[in-house]
């Protein structure tokens, strides 16, 4: 039997560890709908839960080749696999608001998603509830 090898530049990850998702995330779907708020626009949300999450800042070279093709992928949040995660979703953690840019099962074993998102601003700038 071969030992399996963790790395983050091989097809196979490793899964975070005890106390790893550390911080409290809200995961929502947002709507805009006409209305009386900044630019007459009201952000609806739908679809909100919360979750325990693992949020890293990405490297250089993924970043940076992420906006070579408009993707601007800056941040990878790791939570419990879940269904339902697509790109029309946001995530708040500790009061900053992540765009969903994808979602992929880690190393296929339907235990952890990863999650590639980009970091668009505060709350109180982007707007909605803070994820508390």
């Amino acid at each position: 039997m071969s030992k399996r090898r963790y790395a983050e530049i091989s097809s196979t990850y490793r899964p975070p560890a005890e106390g790893e998702l550390n911080r409290r995330a809200q995961f929502r779907t947002r709507e805009d709908v006409p209305g009386s708020g900044h630019m007459g626009v009201d952000s609806v949300y739908h679809n909100t839960f919360k979750t325990w999450a693992k949020l890293s800042a990405v490297g250089d070279s993924v970043r940076i080749d992420s906006m070579q093709v408009d993707a601007a992928i800056t941040h990878r949040i790791i939570i419990r696999y879940r269904q339902g995660i697509t790109t029309d979703g946001e995530v708040v953690i500790s009061g900053m608001v992540y765009r969903i840019k994808g979602a992929k099962d880690l190393n296929d074993e339907r235990r952890f998603l990863v999650i590639s998102a980009e970091e668009l601003g505060t709350v109180e700038a982007i707007g909605g509830d803070n994820g508390h």
